[in-house]
């Protein structure tokens, strides 16, 4: 059973899937998250149309990272082979988390890139959060190259937007995925009030 053997997993990705569900960063049953199966090229993802204050061993996959299903009773996330891809490229990601919070949703309409709005958001960000528009509600397979491609010429970075469809930050842990998605969403409020106070 998944929660016997993945337990601590588990409990890694509800902890942070109730928190932003609180904090009303992922409303709704879209957005998803993941994490590395140690040891092997497989993944604990959320399962397709599950909301986030229901996730739990019931509602998790685990997947391999085509999105095959190796054990669990529902359809992994839709978002499941952008999360395969971005592991099999990156070994030394351990944890993704996508959600459609507001302010990174806003910014990413009308910007090619997040603007750093404070020191610390430029140090922890890795000095580069670009937009990527892929016209769809999921990322569709033929965008993976331009992402894969970003990763491969920005070593530092761990974050994305995603024009119409929210942000994505990649971290060795779950907890460190959802602090980065944390400061991506205040590092986009920060910077629409500022744009607004210039106007």
């Amino acid at each position: 059973m998944i929660y016997l053997e993945y337990k601590e997993l588990v409990e890694e990705i509800k902890k942070a899937a109730v928190k932003f569900y609180n904090l009303r960063y992922q409303m709704s049953n879209g957005g998803n998250l993941s994490i590395r199966i140690p040891g092997q090229d497989w993944m604990l993802v959320k399962g397709t149309d599950v909301a986030f204050d229901e996730v739990r061993a019931e509602t998790l996959v685990i997947a391999d990272f085509d999105g095959n299903i190796i054990e669990g009773k529902i359809k992994p996330s839709k978002e499941a082979l952008l999360h395969g891809a971005i592991y099999r490229e990156l070994p030394k990601v351990g944890a993704i988390m996508h959600c459609h919070s507001p302010y990174a949703t806003a910014w990413a309409a009308g910007h090619e890139t997040l603007e750093f709005s404070t020191h610390h958001s430029g140090m922890k960000l890795g000095g580069y959060v670009p937009v990527f528009d892929t016209h769809s509600y999921a990322v569709p397979k033929e965008c993976f190259p331009m992402i894969l491609q970003a990763f491969r010429e920005n070593q530092n970075m761990n974050a994305f937007l995603l024009r119409g469809h929210g942000q994505v930050t990649v971290a060795q842990t779950m907890r460190e995925a959802a602090y980065l998605a944390e400061l991506v969403e205040e590092t986009a409020q920060i910077s629409i009030l500022a744009s607004a106070a210039e106007k």
